[in-house]
């Protein structure tokens, strides 16, 4: 059921990778050259796609466990995620709804609104896939970080609700989307690991 995977997909590593504590000390100026590369970079696609690794940690019983996939994402179309170990499933974002689809082939529909997690990962991956720096200003404060093997860019919501579901979230790559990590509003981590096949 989505409400399942909704409680295995949220719960994730405790702590924030070191990398991160230095990107909320560099806000993002939006009109530099380099946040800019990055945008033109990451937009010149309108689909990304290839296979992930999701890494997540169970705060209260200190376990991680870890699921492997394919994805696509699509500017126009939503995010997929078509997890094939250890079970199979596939959960496809959009801008008005999620649909899962369960091994036995039954599906499972709900509106995004509903579940601000997957809308807002949706609306943050979408907003710098697209370049669209207007999206992402108004729903974020932007932080961006250039380090030794390319960057990473810093998410936090800005309105009080979204935040108390999600406290911020890192995006980090080189010429494409290499990692995403979101931490919830009680400090759990969700790690996403892209490697990229198709465009």
């Amino acid at each position: 059921m989505l409400k399942t995977l909704f409680t295995v997909i949220v719960a994730c590593q405790a702590m924030l990778w070191a990398a991160d504590a230095a990107i909320w000390k560099s806000p993002a100026n939006v009109d530099s050259p380099e946040v800019q590369k990055v945008m033109q970079v990451l937009s010149a696609a309108e689909t990304v796609s290839g296979t992930f690794v999701q890494k997540r940690t169970v705060v209260k019983i200190k376990r991680t466990f870890e699921s492997t996939g394919r994805f696509k994402i699509s500017q126009k179309e939503g995010i997929t995620w078509d997890m094939e170990k250890p079970f199979a499933s596939k959960l496809v974002i959009t801008d008005s709804k999620i649909v899962q689809t369960n091994e036995d082939g039954s599906q499972v529909e709900m509106a995004s609104s509903e579940n601000v997690i997957f809308r807002e990962i949706a609306a943050s991956m979408r907003a710098v896939l697209g370049g669209n720096l207007a999206v992402l200003q108004n729903r974020f404060e932007l932080y961006f970080l250039k380090t030794k093997n390319g960057w990473n860019v810093g998410l936090v919501p800005k309105e009080k609700t979204i935040r108390s579901a999600i406290s911020s979230i890192v995006l980090e790559g080189d010429g494409n989307l290499k990692k995403v990590e979101l931490v919830d509003g009680e400090g759990n981590v969700l790690t996403y690991e892209f490697e990229q096949s198709g465009k």
